[in-house]
Formats: C-alpha cells, structure tokens, sequence
C-alpha cells in the first residue's frame, strides 16, 4: 500500500481500535476509566468518590463465632470460585451500629450465589424464608447473644441478629464457606430498575392487587419503580399466595434483569451506566472486602464472559415441613446442590458422570453406596484431600462416618481397605474410586476405610444390580436461566 493511502487508512484504524477498547471498558464495568472517559479527570474524581462512598460496609467476621466450612482449593483454576451471599431487606443494615439488630426488619429473599471458579457459569439458588432449619448462638453487634434454636424459621437469623447471624447459619446449613455478602435496601431496588429503563415481566393473568397497588393486564409488561418492587414482593397477587411462587416470579424477574444489563444498550450509554451504578452503590451494604468501586469492578470484569444461558436459577429442594403444612423443610437433594456448589462441580443431572458397573474383572456389584459406611483418611499430604473426598463419596450415596489422618502422608494410591466378610461392599467402593487399590484387612470390621494418596481420586457413580439395588426414581431439580423465556 502506497505511504499516503496508509496514512489516510491509519486514523480510521486508530478510531476503530479506540471504539474496540470503549466497549471492553464499558462491557467490564470499568468504573473508574468510564467515568473519565465521561466526565474528564477532575469531575471523574469527584463521581468516582461519591460512588465509593455510597457503598456501606458491614464488618460480619469478628461476629461470626466458632468454626466455620474450609475453602475447597482448585489450583489449577484460573480464580477460586466464589459464594456470595445476596440478602433482600427492607432496611439498610451495617450502617450504624444501632441498625443491626432493629425490631421488625426483615429479610424475605435469600439467595446464594455460586460463581465457577472458571468464571464461565453462576448459580443462583434461593433459599425460601419459611424453610425451618437449625439457627446456631449468634453473636449480636450490641454485644448481646441470640441463644441457639434447633429448629426455627430461616429469615428470624437476620431479623434477631442481622446478616452476620444469616451468613453462620447458611455455612451450618450448606458446609459452604460465604466468601461476601451484599444487603440490596428494596426501597432502593426500584431506583436501579429505572435506571435500566424497566425490566420486562410476564403475567399470567390479569392482576389488581389492593395490597400492594400492583396493577397489570395478562401480558408482557415493561414495570419500573414502585410498580416493579410490588411485582417482585406480592404473595398474594399471583400464583398460589405462598412464598415459594414468589421466588420463581423473582427468578424469573433476576435473569430479565440480568438480560438487560448486559445488553449493549446499557452498557454503551454512559449515563445509564452512571445512573445504575449510583442507585446500586446506594443500595447495598456489603463486608469491607467487597465494599469499594475497585472490588466491584474486579468482580464484573471476571463475570463479564457468561453467557445468560450458563446464568441457573433454582430453589433449594424442599417439601412442606412435617409439623406444619404452611413452613417447608429441606430435601435431602438439597445436600446434593450443596456439595456441587462446595466442590464447584455441575449441579446434580447437569452433566452425567461416568459409570463402573464393576471392578476390572470382577462380576457386577450387589452392595449399594447407601448399605456401606466408609471412614476417609487423608494419606496424601495434601491438606483437606480426604474432606474433599468424603464431600464426592456423601454425594454418590456412600455413608462417611469419619475424616482424619492417615498413619503416614506419602501414600503414592489410594486405597480401599475392607473387612473380608464385606467384600461386596469393598468392591462397590473400589468401583466408586477408579484406580484404587482394594486389599482386605480382618481387623476392620463394618466400617470400610479409604485412605486418599496422592492420585488425586476421582468418584464416580456405580450400577449395582443385585437383589438389593433396586433404584429409587431420581428427582431432577428445578431450573431456570437467566435467557429463558420470561413467560415460561
């Protein structure tokens, strides 16, 4: 190409690429470079502080007493994966000391958000307020102490004793460590949805509810503001009036709205951008770690890659509570969508696991993972290898009664060791754990052992067809994502 062709192609080139790294700023949420971009340096700064100054921040660890769920380690993933802990109130909380424990506030949505350590899917997974679970001794920011209940409604943790108390009993719970935590005040909720321009919702049927002034025709509808705020928290309105119709009506609200922020509508426009972050800046309480536009930036930027179709929805598995049809309790599939979010594997029926109908050559298994007890010991020198273990050997139905330690860390394979009287049982878990060796040992007795080498086992599900394995009919969860049909 001739000198002067070049020179008139490079400044459209230079254009090109500078609307190239516009869009990547933009895409990432860039806070601090957008507002430059905007604003100029001087009045960047000024925006750029205000922002950062909107956020409360919320101390919770010093609160948060005892033991808590060891962080599963990938070191072979890009980042580690993420819980985040996302509290709907109707008051801002950690803003004063005065406003941590104050009579009568609430909050009606719980939702755990998972981000892969991958950082290619998210999910999300509501927890209804009615669930009844235990709610451990939780240290108040007054100094004063809730007692432990063996078995309460889930949202009283925040309403007696604020997120500090709501995040001890979600890691009791789930065996999940929460990394941060965010409080969304609802009376700011409507000011974020307008600045997106409204979030679109499907209703079913015409709705005229007197309680919450929520007025709409069967239909698709754009709402905004207090019109959106009374969408998302009527009972009553829609579905069946119970808590749980509510939180599908805010799932599927949560991936409409996740839709329309990534959309490039929002994120080429400036002041949308700038107006949407101010009313979530002014919105949240988050912990100290979480609680500037820096830490915030950083999170969007790694998010910023998933596709809304990897973005999932659900509810924890529950069913209505024995002692009382109008409080649910969880299912024990609930502790399957624990452990994948703990492990940061796909959720149960996600992706199928590899099957062993047998060992190598061996004849097909007969003893079923839920007959056999199994104690894991950690013979790798790799902290947390056996807890890791024991997690996958709970989830493919084996009965661990036990982790520790080996008598030695330099065990090169894993091993299984049984009692001879259960070699069924031995081949079953020997089948469970590809690439073990099983090896009978008489002092045993019921209780198979696993000692974890430095193989870095595998669990996979087993077939069993003998007489005693006869399958129980797999309940599958119940899904969204975040680019569904929002009539569906």
């Amino acid at each position: 190409m001739p000198r002067s062709a070049r020179r008139r192609h490079a400044p459209r080139a230079r254009h090109a690429a500078r609307r190239a790294r516009w869009r990547r700023v933009l895409t990432a949420l860039g806070v601090t470079v957008a507002v430059l971009l905007v604003s100029g340096s001087v009045s960047a700064f000024v925006v750029y502080q205000k922002l950062n100054h909107n956020i409360t921040k919320d101390k919770v660890d010093d609160l948060i007493t005892g033991p808590r769920p060891t962080k599963v380690d990938k070191p072979d993933a890009p980042e580690e994966p993420l819980n985040i802990l996302l509290l709907g109130s109707d008051e801002r909380s950690g803003a004063a000391a005065e406003n941590t424990n104050v009579a009568g506030k609430r909050s009606d949505t719980t939702i755990l958000l998972h981000l892969a350590a991958d950082r290619q899917s998210a999910v999300m997974v509501s927890i209804p307020r009615d669930t009844m679970v235990p709610i451990p001794s939780c240290k108040r920011r007054d100094g004063t102490v809730l007692a432990a209940h063996s078995i309460a409604m889930f949202n009283s943790a925040f309403s007696e004793a604020g997120a500090a108390c709501t995040i001890k009993t979600v890691e009791q719970l789930t065996n999940i460590r929460i990394d941060h935590h965010v409080v969304v005040d609802f009376g700011g909720f409507k000011d974020m949805v307008n600045a997106l321009g409204g979030v679109q919702v499907c209703v079913p049927e015409d709705v005229n509810d007197p309680q919450s002034h929520l007025v709409l025709t069967k239909g698709i509808h754009n709402v905004k503001g207090k019109q959106a705020l009374a969408y998302v928290r009527t009972r009553h309105a829609l579905g069946n009036g119970g808590d749980l119709d509510r939180i599908a009506r805010q799932q599927a609200f949560l991936g409409s709205m996740v839709s329309k922020i990534k959309s490039r509508g929002l994120l080429l426009r400036p002041d949308r951008l700038l107006s949407f972050l101010g009313a979530a800046t002014s919105s949240i309480t988050t912990d100290p770690a979480l609680g500037d536009l820096n830490s915030l930036r950083k999170l969007a930027q790694d998010v910023k890659s998933i596709d809304t179709k990897n973005v999932t929805f659900l509810t924890a598995p529950n069913e209505a509570y024995a002692l009382d049809p109008n409080r649910v309790q969880l299912k024990p599939k609930a502790a399957e969508v624990w452990n994948a979010l703990r492990l940061d594997e796909p959720l149960p029926g996600k992706e199928p696991k590899p099957t062993a109908t047998a060992t190598p050559s061996g004849p097909p298994l007969v003893t079923p993972p839920s007959k056999i007890r199994v104690e894991v010991l950690n013979g790798s020198g790799v902290t947390g290898a056996a807890s890791q273990l024991a997690d996958k050997l709970r989830a493919a139905g084996f009965v661990v009664v036990r982790v520790g330690d080996a008598d030695r860390p330099d065990y090169a394979t894993t091993t299984v060791l049984h009692d001879p009287g259960y070699d069924e049982s031995g081949r079953t878990l020997g089948a469970s754990i590809p690439g073990s060796t099983v090896t009978e040992d008489i002092s045993l007795g019921t209780t198979l052992q696993v000692i974890v080498g430095a193989d870095s086992p595998k669990v996979v599900d087993v077939e069993v067809t003998g007489e005693t394995s006869t399958p129980s009919p797999t309940e599958t969860l119940d899904v969204r994502s975040a680019n569904q049909d929002i009539c569906s």
